[in-house]
């Protein structure tokens, strides 16, 4: 608000009315009225079908149509976006061999389906992580991560805090 009144108030040969609207407008965009901001996806709304989330607050910003805002919105969206992850163990060779080109059917970061038993939709990722098992008692199992088991990471705010990180390094060395 201030920068764009500073703009406005040069550009009519006025000077600085950009602390002086802040001002004005701070008591009604601050913890009042204009902090609120209430957002629907309608595309997620249809795909979600009748048991979806209606209402959802997400904590994190006292001032709506803000760049603040725009993250905490992002981090909402991400908080209720669905996404499945899926550890699981199989023997290889039942009914799929595991292993790269020319040994097995599929291999690290390729996709595979899954099924519930008793459900009838396949849900498709890629293969994350592979681990191999066993120990005296137990056979060999193949130990797989379909789909990211870092799902509650919200990739946006993992970005924010490295620059964080990088910018108060920066700072600590005396450079910016």
């Amino acid at each position: 608000i201030q920068a764009i009144f500073d703009i406005a108030g040069s550009l009519i040969q006025i000077g600085s009315l950009g602390g002086t609207v802040d001002t004005l407008l701070k008591p009604l965009y601050e913890d009042t009225i204009l902090a609120w901001w209430s957002v629907k996806s309608p595309q997620r709304a249809q795909n979600s079908g009748w048991s979806r989330l209606f209402e959802y607050f997400q904590q994190g910003s006292d001032r709506a149509y803000t760049l603040a805002a725009l993250m905490v919105l992002r981090a909402g969206f991400w908080a209720t976006k669905t996404q499945i992850s899926w550890k699981i163990q199989v023997d290889s060779g039942r009914p799929f061999m595991v292993g790269d080109r020319g040994v097995g059917h599929f291999f690290l970061d390729d996709r595979v389906g899954l099924r519930l038993k008793g459900s009838p939709e396949i849900h498709m990722d890629r293969c994350r992580k592979i681990d191999l098992a066993w120990d005296a008692d137990n056979p060999p199992e193949w130990q797989l991560t379909i789909g990211d088991d870092r799902i509650f990471q919200d990739p946006a705010q993992r970005a924010w805090g490295k620059i964080e990180q990088l910018i108060s390094g920066l700072r600590d060395l005396g450079v910016y």
